[in-house]
């Protein structure tokens, strides 16, 4: 098909959970589909999506993938995306271009769904797509195609029900009995299959399953649903129109069986992806061009934008306006991305999916268009929920690293980087200790710049309890001019969150003006280096009432050194103590374990605030906690839920460390200062 019409388009994202098969499904769809000429392996790192290198060492998708192939006179273009929780913004940024899904979901006898189908499930009813199921790994020891499809029914909506009865189970598999069809088809190794009887001793089992499926369709068709209610059983024809109408609306997720790592049933699939999910819903083709860019990929040598066509035909030198930046990109020639392939390609519809180099404006998420605009599908990603600082290895790569970094942020949205204004650190933010782990090891590879994790430095504070007085003379005399600066000081605490506030009350000169700015820069000084522990002082007002000079002698730095001593003396007599950071945390978990969750984060100095029901057996637990005990809890809270809590962080307030928590953190900070004072001496 050198061009394809709107109609004929199928964009189709690959979910569910890691290691269900996702990847291999999509390697069995490109042999298939004529795209690759025998079948790769994940493990070995051998398939058409999984290209980057840090996916061929851990063996799990990292990034989201494209490849598109020709079927029965369709483009299917399918999106592979990683199944591990800490990349769902992949996920989330293959969706908004999807049309419709497939969720891959392991055949096991186990009771329980995986966490990630329930995770792929509900990101799809979020964005209203359509969906098919595939249960994968039909041909592993212990699968279970009944027990799967049972945990299916029991644990999800819109109801799934099976189109497909495999034919053998485990390494005997070599077929499935068509539901819609009533025929049996026996795989082959190229993807295809061959028509056969059904088998004997599955007629009854695959009569059974075939009704349950003319029910599950007539309840979303009224005329279907009457006459079978008359007798009347609908015929192949009958029965595919209903369920192709009521899978594209949502209301029915029809189930297929496979065995991808040997390629058993991808044509099967792609049969169903044609006739069941939807084509794109797009703008006119004749309008001018505009696209939607919902991926970028970034290295020192360029990136490419992976976008869909919203509305017209695009074609090369095509030249676009970009809605966000206000600047022109000239797309010299668009491509179709087979894996790490870009292919040439003549003119791209719209609802097709396509690359480009070289964008100098263009990030994930605009849109390029004509200069009035189009709108765009919402993007929206999860927010951070794992912090670590980060530094590289060797002194003098922090250029490097800074560089290497913004490119990375520029490829993957849910990364951010921090400078923290207290602690001075770089603080890398994203969805787990899994993604921080694969930037660094993209930053070594890309940037070759080596960098280090750590847990961060809390952002403690230091303040004071009650009002103190204080005066402090600094002179110095050495032979000729001499240093002279008096002041004397008030100090109170101010409500929390004030921050700090200066007031000269002094009457008279006792202190000439040009100095009373050296004691307050002194003062603050002060506040930034702290007193007790070497964090900032905060929430004090400070008070200049008094002073002296000397006509010779005063000087701006002998005012400074004076304002600063008297602030430290001043502060020790008004009693200084350590605050930290408290955050508003809520935390989703299961029902089962929502007692455990909340015994944790009692542990951890958590106050609990409330629970609440939050539908599908999960309970929303409210909670503020100190950050300090933060910082491991995404690890901790995935190993309690077995990866199906989630939790929100946002600061709340400071308060006070307790006495028994705060002295082992002043100790240890004294000495560590102590320490830095000595290598620089």
């Amino acid at each position: 098909m050198a061009g394809a019409v709107p109609e004929r388009l199928r964009n189709v994202a690959i979910l569910g959970h890691s290691h269900d098969g996702k990847t291999t499904l999509a390697e069995s769809l490109a042999l298939a589909g004529g795209v690759i000429s025998r079948l790769g392996s994940t493990d070995q790192g051998t398939t058409l999506l999984d290209f980057e290198p840090e996916e061929q060492r851990r063996h799990i998708s990292i990034t989201l993938a494209v490849a598109g192939m020709e079927w029965q006179g369709h483009r299917v273009t399918v999106i592979d995306t990683p199944g591990f929780q800490d990349l769902e913004g992949e996920v989330r940024s293959a969706l908004a271009v999807a049309d419709g899904a497939i969720v891959c979901v392991g055949s096991t006898g186990a009771g329980d769904l995986p966490v990630g189908a329930h995770t792929a499930w509900a990101l799809l009813a979020e964005r209203g797509l359509p969906r098919l199921v595939v249960v994968t790994k039909l041909d592993k020891e212990h699968s279970d195609f009944a027990a799967t499809l049972a945990a299916l029914r029991r644990q999800l909506l819109p109801r799934p029900v099976a189109i497909h009865l495999p034919i053998g189970r485990e390494h005997d598999v070599r077929g499935v009995v068509d539901l819609v069809a009533g025929r049996a088809h026996l795989f082959d190794d190229r993807g295809g299959s061959q028509t056969a009887d059904v088998p004997a001793e599955l007629a009854e089992e695959a009569q059974r399953l075939r009704q349950e499926l003319i029910e599950a369709v007539a309840e979303t068709d009224d005329g279907l649903l009457e006459r079978y209610l008359e007798g009347t059983e609908p015929g192949e024809e009958e029965l595919r129109a209903a369920l192709r109408t009521a899978t594209a609306a949502g209301q029915v997720v029809p189930v297929l069986a496979a065995a991808p790592a040997r390629a058993f049933g991808a044509a099967l699939v792609l049969d169903e992806v044609v006739a069941c999910l939807p084509p794109p819903a797009v703008g006119d083709v004749d309008r001018p061009p505009s696209c939607f860019v919902f991926k970028t990929t970034a290295d020192p040598f360029g990136k490419i934008s992976y976008f869909k066509v919203l509305e017209g035909t695009l074609r090369p030198e095509g030249h676009l306006h970009n809605a966000r930046s206000h600047q022109e990109e000239r797309l010299a020639r668009p491509t179709r991305p087979r894996g790490k392939t870009l292919e040439p390609a003549d003119l791209l519809v719209a609802g097709e999916i396509g690359a480009a180099t070289k964008l100098a404006h263009t990030a994930t998420g605009d849109v390029l268009g004509p200069r009035e605009g189009a709108t765009a599908p919402a993007l929206a990603f999860p927010p951070t929920s794992y912090t670590m600082a980060i530094r590289p290895r060797a002194k003098g790569d922090e250029e490097k690293i800074n560089a290497g970094l913004a490119h990375l942020c520029e490829e993957d949205p849910t990364l951010r980087v921090e400078r923290h204004p207290t602690t001075h650190e770089t603080l890398l933010h994203g969805l787990g200790d899994v993604h921080l782990d694969v930037t660094l090891e993209k930053l070594k590879r890309k940037y070759q710049v080596d960098a280090v994790l750590a847990v961060p430095q809390v952002p403690y504070q230091e303040t004071i309890r009650g009002r103190a007085r204080q005066q402090h003379r600094y002179k110095k005399q050495s032979g000729g001019a001499g240093l002279y600066g008096d002041c004397t000081i008030e100090i109170e605490p101010l409500p929390r969150g004030t921050g700090y506030e200066w007031e000269d009350k002094i009457f008279g000169g006792s202190i000439p003006h040009q100095f009373r700015p050296s004691v307050e820069k002194g003062v603050r000084q002060t506040l930034e280096q702290g007193v007790l522990a070497g964090y900032p002082l905060v929430d004090v007002h400070v008070r200049l009432v008094d002073g002296s000079t000397h006509p010779v002698d005063g000087k701006d730095i002998a005012f400074q050194l004076a304002g600063a001593m008297a602030m430290r003396e001043a502060v020790d007599k008004a009693g200084a103590y350590l605050l930290e950071p408290i955050m508003d945390v809520q935390v989703i978990v299961p029902a089962a374990v929502m007692g455990d969750v909340i015994g944790h984060l009692n542990s951890r100095r958590g106050r609990i605030g409330g629970m609440t029901p939050a539908g599908d057996g999960l309970e929303e637990v409210a909670a503020q906690v100190p950050l300090a005990e933060m910082y491991r809890f995404p690890i901790e809270l995935r190993a309690m839920t077995q990866g199906r809590g989630r939790y929100t962080m946002s600061f709340a307030h400071y308060e006070e460390v307790p006495a028994q928590v705060a002295q082992p953190l002043i100790d240890a900070r004294r000495e560590l200062l102590h320490a830095r004072e000595a290598q620089s001496a």
